[in-house]
């Protein structure tokens, strides 16, 4: 599996599990995809941020 498609399956999974989160997740898939494009970014650096700010939504929405 390519680290896209692993940020994708993740996205995927974050909506599934917290279905308010849909917008914002996916506003993070389309800026992970718009700066791993960019060819002086890290692929996988831009995956672990992205992760990161999922994890932290996820957070924020179970400590409301």
């Amino acid at each position: 599996m390519t680290t896209t498609e692993q940020v994708r399956q993740h996205c995927i999974d974050a909506i599934e599990k917290h279905p308010s989160l849909e917008s914002e997740v996916n506003m993070l898939y389309s800026l992970y995809r718009m700066e791993s494009a960019d060819d002086c970014a890290s692929e996988e650096h831009e995956a672990e941020l992205c992760y990161d700010s999922i994890n932290e939504l996820i957070e924020d929405l179970n400590n409301k």
